[in-house]
């Protein structure tokens, strides 16, 4: 990492849960240790029969499966334990280095154009002959040279620092997932082992999809091992990840007992029935890795497609919606027309109501679909990829692209309702840049979306007044063969006079954008209607322009 390198990042992560964690395995584990002093007594239960012999081969039995119990319990307790030690340690105290870097990197640069204006006018002045002025300008060159060096000097001394904490903290990042590894994988080989916490460590989904076409001999045993992990690995190939996560959705069906959980399983495996073919899979899915059960689920061919889409969710979107957003992304299939494939995307916790003026939900969330997007651009390096996202899931994909600047290989970035992009000046000049390219709508009846923005110090920059955004219409319009399309007429994505209803203006523009790069309606031509947020509204006048978020 150099001075002039990119920003420093800084590492997610909560001491405190994870500490709580580790000791809620450590009571499981008492626990255990406590069921299986009393099983031990079964076992050894004294007298003869065949009920006695029974209950003894049955206190057998599951005391080699509490055994396994509790191997596994103290090891959670220990690894996130240590994590949690680790991440103090390290992680925080990187992090509190972050926005002193960012302020000297600031005052160097200031520093550095100051140097070169006093050297500049140093020079013109001793070329001009000016006698004690060029004494002067001579000075004054050397002194803003000192300070620009010393400025850099403290710069280095700076990144040298979170450099160091930032490698301790990764070092034990991959221990606690070697040690994991280890502790779940009693069952592999030691090649197959080895090859598994590779593919653990990988930087990045190129480096897990070159490793897993290296060892195809230990596939049928690493999925065998860990079906969790390896369906939902960015750079597993998709057929792969959806046998094993729908094998694992329909085990869970199997014993899962009435409640909201299996009400959850049920929606997602609703949405995998819908008819077509290719059937819907399931290239991603998540009961237990976070607050909300996740899923991913792709329609159409990723395989073949020359242009993947996926659908991201906002505020209080949740995997029960996944049957509604996969007739959408049908739709959408259909309207691009041969070689979509488009993916409903729940790969992150959504935020409610009270999370949604901050940025949290949508950091875990960008860095969940940055890796997601990862994978696309590693599995189909030669389709377009394009993401549609509503509402505070525009808010997550301008972290996820923004925060790359390639863009996260994203070709296309679509904002309908948006949220508000995030209040960051680098992820703002990423996604101003031209690559990918970014459009938006918001309707002029949409309330929700601009409160949204008018409410929060974090997410507040209206996409449609960003530089280098395509602004399309979504308030009413005709086709190309003169056919209505209606407007979005609130801030919902789906159903009627919502923004992702087939039909509608502004699905029509999204598929046109991906067709052809461009929106295929004029903003505020024939069909347009005016909503409660119009410019010609009385309310909206100089005085008040910023109730128009």
């Amino acid at each position: 990492m150099t001075a002039t390198g990119s920003p420093p990042q800084r590492i997610e992560g909560d001491v405190g849960s994870m500490a709580w964690w580790s000791g809620q395995f450590t009571r499981v584990q008492d626990r255990l240790e406590d069921l299986r002093d009393a099983v031990v007594l079964a076992k050894n239960v004294p007298g003869a029969g065949v009920s006695v012999s029974a209950m003894r081969d049955d206190a057998e039995r599951l005391i080699t499966t509490i055994d396994a119990d509790i191997g596994e319990a103290a090891l959670l307790a220990v690894v996130l334990q240590g994590y949690a030690d680790a991440h103090e340690r390290h992680a925080q105290r990187a992090n509190a280095l972050v926005d002193d870097i960012e302020t000297a990197q600031a005052q160097w640069m200031q520093r550095s154009a100051d140097a070169a204006d006093a050297a500049g006018l140093a020079i013109a002045v001793a070329g001009a002959g000016a006698g004690l002025f060029t004494d002067l300008a001579q000075n004054v060159a050397t002194e803003t040279a000192q300070a620009r060096d010393l400025s850099w000097q403290h710069l280095s001394a700076l990144r040298s620092e979170y450099e160091r904490h930032f490698a301790n903290w990764d070092a034990a990042y991959d221990a606690s997932l070697a040690a994991l590894a280890g502790g779940a994988s009693a069952s592999l080989t030691a090649e197959a082992r080895a090859v598994f916490d590779r593919l653990l460590g990988a930087d990045g989904s190129a480096e897990v999809r070159a490793l897993w076409n290296a060892h195809p001999e230990l596939h049928d045993r690493l999925l065998d091992a860990h079906p969790d992990v390896l369906g939902n690995l960015d750079g597993i190939p998709w057929d792969v990840r959806a046998d094993v996560n729908r094998d694992r959705l329909d085990a869970m069906l199997a014993t899962e007992p009435p409640g909201e959980r299996r009400d959850e399983l049920e929606a997602i495996q609703r949405a995998l029935e819908a008819e077509g073919s290719p059937r819907p899979s399931l290239i991603g899915f998540d009961p237990d890795g976070a607050e909300q059960m996740t899923a991913a689920i792709a329609h159409g061919d990723l395989a073949t497609a020359s242009e993947i889409n996926t659908l991201v969710p906002g505020m209080n979107g949740n995997v029960g919606d996944m049957h509604a957003w996969g007739e959408s992304a049908r739709a959408l299939n259909r309207s691009v027309g041969e070689g979509s494939a488009t993916v409903v995307w729940f790969g992150y916790d959504t935020p409610n109501l009270a999370e949604e003026p901050g940025m949290a939900r949508a950091e875990d969330g960008a860095a969940a679909l940055a890796s997601y997007l990862q994978g696309l651009r590693s599995l189909a390096p030669d389709a377009d990829v394009n993401v549609v996202a509503h509402s505070y899931g525009s808010t997550t994909a301008a972290l996820a692209i923004g925060s790359d600047p390639d863009g996260a290989g994203v070709t296309a970035f679509i904002a309908v309702g948006s949220a508000g992009f995030p209040d960051d000046d680098a992820v703002l000049a990423n996604l101003s840049d031209g690559d990918p390219r970014v459009y938006a709508t918001i309707s002029e009846d949409d309330a929700v979306a601009r409160i949204g923005r008018g409410t929060t110090f974090e997410h507040s920059v209206s996409p449609e007044r960003l530089a280098g955004v395509t602004v399309f219409g979504s308030d009413g319009g005709v086709d190309g063969t003169g056919g209505a399309l209606p407007a979005a007429t609130g801030h919902d994505a789906l159903g009627p006079g919502a923004y992702l209803e087939p039909g509608s203006e502004s699905f029509f523009n999204v598929s046109e954008i991906i067709r052809t790069e461009e929106p295929g309606t004029q903003r505020d031509g024939e069909g347009s209607t005016q909503g409660f947020w119009d410019e010609s509204n009385w309310w909206i006048s100089d005085e008040y322009a910023f109730i128009d978020f």
